[in-house]
């Protein structure tokens, strides 16, 4: 796979893979339209855009009128804070189509995958209940699901070193910003919670682009021998997140 573009401007990081705004760190929401219109302005910045030109390649042949398009640019332009009548971002060309007129950056995405390898981050699991034992448990857990998807990623899988991803413990930020930051296409997210003798691990695999789950499951167990539970829960998930990346990759190709 080929790394994507992000476009800069002003304020704003448009993400063309996974059609994505951003306004800093804030998701900006764009209907798929929309998404698609801007993406075409970016990508032909400072040239003109034909009317039937983005009206082909924004609704792929279907036969629609110029208002489509029309109110697909005013929603653009409310989004982006663009008027009109000022200078903004949106120019409207008189009897022909729109131009991008605002100084755009492009950038690889950072967090797409190069040749035909994956990337993923392991977010330290939370640790809901229980005291110091149950989070020295959640510390272990994350570090074998760390150390089994690169023994089972056989040179496609690109894993994030376990410290660099302890660094976002507990915090705040969006999924999508994570990933911008660490650099990877794929996070997996979870917590323990612990209920007498038994124990409830929650495993979720994200998408970074666009922070859509891709897989989540649950395991409850009886507690033990700790370190053979951290072990079996952290080689079924491995298998699990492993089998859903090829999956989602083959289906990207």
């Amino acid at each position: 796979m080929f790394a994507t573009p992000q476009y800069s401007f002003g304020p704003f990081v448009f993400d063309t893979r996974s059609r994505v705004l951003y306004r800093g760190t804030r998701l900006v929401g764009l209907p798929p339209k929309a998404a698609e219109t801007l993406s075409l302005l970016l990508a032909n910045a400072g040239a003109v855009m034909e009317k039937t030109a983005l009206l082909d390649a924004a609704w792929a042949g279907r036969s629609v009128g110029e208002s489509s398009l029309t109110r697909t640019i005013s929603i653009l332009r409310a989004v982006l804070g663009d008027d009109e009548t000022s200078e903004g971002y949106i120019d409207t060309i008189s009897k022909r189509g729109y131009r991008f007129s605002a100084h755009v950056t492009r950038s690889a995405d950072p967090a797409a995958d190069t040749g035909n390898s994956v990337s993923i981050a392991v977010l330290p699991f939370s640790c809901f209940n229980g005291g110091q034992e149950q989070e020295y448990f959640s510390d272990g857990l994350t570090e074998e699901i760390t150390a089994q998807l690169y023994k089972r990623g056989d040179g496609w899988l690109r894993v994030m070193a376990r410290t660099s991803c302890m660094a976002f413990r507990d915090t705040q930020k969006r999924i999508g910003v994570i990933g911008r930051e660490l650099g990877v296409s794929y996070m997996l997210e979870g917590s323990v919670r612990g209920y007498g003798s038994r124990m409830r691990i929650a495993a979720q695999l994200i998408r970074a682009g666009d922070e859509m789950h891709v897989w989540a499951e649950n395991y409850e167990r009886r507690i033990g021998d700790a370190l053979r539970l951290q072990c079996i829960v952290a080689g079924e998930i491995a298998h699990e997140v492993q089998s859903r990346l090829a999956a989602q990759e083959v289906d990207l190709l």
